[in-house]
């Protein structure tokens, strides 16, 4: 019998924060509430500059006592590390980047028909076997940690595959915008719908950033937002440039998937510039059709 198809996640890695300091350290500096992390509940976070701009983007998790999982793109979480540890001297932590997961997205229905469990809302991380399984924004695909010896079960279940255009697609139906390599410290959080998807805890007090965020959350009144956009053009990419019909640059093209006969993509622009008729992408002239 074939095995469950399991999309490969290679860009991913795990910046671990442990030691007696690590919960007050990520408490002051990432945008999620560290306190609502458990062992069956991870959040969403980031990490910002003082300019209010983004470092990385991640999942949270809790690992054991005093320990936490920052999982994210693996460029941006060196980054991450290279920030904290201008304040870990300050707190008794340690910051590692472990190699030894692995990491996968998996379709939830057929996680639910091979485990006979779910992953819900309220309690969005199930550990099973050495693997983890995290569920997030509603997306289709449940994001799956694997730890030396998980992998092996892991592998006896599901195949990796190479071709990761589902994910991408799910990311940008879910409206989800992680930080990579390319677009460190590029857009604040509001222009990536972060204050809306719950990677920034309002409430939660001070953290690098903190005062810029929230004077765009509480006096800005034409804040960027994320639609999504289909084109015919098979050529687009997200360095390309978002105009309106006179060329004017109206906004960016934040991700991309090239599906067989359509280009779906997330654009970020002012609640405003969503009246305009249409937009278009400079390089190419192609035309972008919000969904």
């Amino acid at each position: 019998m074939d095995k469950n198809k399991a999309i490969d996640l290679n860009h991913l890695s795990v910046l671990e924060v442990n030691g007696e300091g690590s919960f007050d350290l990520l408490q002051g500096q990432i945008t999620c509430d560290v306190s609502k992390v458990s062992a069956t509940n991870s959040e969403l976070g980031a990490l910002c500059n003082a300019k209010g701009r983004i470092i990385s983007s991640f999942n949270l998790c809790y690992l054991q006592d005093r320990s936490y999982a920052l999982i994210g793109h693996t460029e941006a979480l060196l980054k991450t590390e290279e920030e904290l540890k201008k304040y870990s001297p300050f707190y008794k932590v340690e910051l590692n980047e472990n190699k030894s997961f692995s990491f996968f997205g998996v379709d939830k229905d057929t996680f639910e028909d091979i485990y006979n469990e779910k992953v819900v809302q309220t309690e969005n991380t199930i550990e099973i076997g050495g693997c983890r399984f995290i569920s997030y924004l509603g997306k289709k695909f449940l994001l799956a940690f694997c730890n030396e010896d998980g992998l092996t079960e892991f592998k006896n279940l599901f195949e990796p595959i190479e071709e990761r255009a589902q994910w991408n697609l799910d990311e940008i139906l879910c409206r989800n915008v992680e930080i990579s390599k390319e677009n460190i410290g590029k857009f604040t959080p509001h222009e990536l719908n972060y204050d809306v998807n719950n990677r920034i805890d309002f409430d939660k007090g001070c953290y690098t950033g903190q005062e810029v965020v929230a004077r765009m959350q509480y006096r800005s009144k034409n804040l960027p937002r994320l639609n999504v956009a289909e084109s015919s053009d098979l050529k687009i990419t997200e360095e390309m440039t978002l105009t309106n019909a006179e060329d004017r640059k109206i906004g960016n093209l934040v991700k991309v998937v090239n599906l067989e006969k359509k280009s779906v993509c997330l654009i970020s622009a002012k609640k405003k510039t969503y009246l305009e008729s249409s937009f278009k992408v400079k390089e190419t002239n192609s035309t972008l059709t919000i969904s």
